[in-house]
């Protein structure tokens, strides 16, 4: 890099940390999730689509973890979701909360409701009530734990 850099113009001007924190991270994220559903979406009618999720709490963050799974993009984390707003008046993690977060993000992916055919949490009562929700409005899906 460093026997590189003689080529560079000394018009060139590196990007600012705001622009490297802002706009060229946005720009980064974004190109990483078309190419991410495209993959996703490649022989989804063949292979199915994965929703799977997981909760934790991190130093007092309520978070969920949502990934989505195909034949070709084997685990894609599409969205952490920050429950903090909330727990913070009064709200609980319950079946209809997690439903109401996940079954969104999968139909972004899917909004026809025919490629997903699986969701995977662990043993937790609300999120298997959560997957049993959102298996009412995806008719292929089975729920597992």
């Amino acid at each position: 890099m460093i026997k590189n850099a003689r080529f560079v113009p000394v018009t060139y001007v590196p990007p600012s940390r705001k622009d490297i924190g802002g706009r060229l991270l946005i720009e980064n994220y974004n190109i990483h999730m078309t190419e991410t559903t495209s993959k996703l979406l490649q022989d989804a009618e063949l292979f199915g689509l994965t929703a799977m999720g997981d909760g934790a709490t991190i130093c007092k963050y309520p978070l969920t973890n949502v990934l989505f799974a195909g034949g070709h993009e084997h685990q894609a984390l599409i969205d952490v979701i920050d429950s903090s707003d909330h727990m913070a008046i009064g709200g609980v993690k319950d079946a209809r909360y997690i439903a109401s977060k996940i079954m969104p993000l999968m139909e972004d992916i899917d909004p026809k409701k025919e490629s997903f055919d699986m969701v995977v949490f662990d043993g937790a009562a609300n999120v298997q009530k959560a997957g049993r929700v959102i298996a009412a409005r995806f008719p292929k899906l089975i729920v597992c734990k």
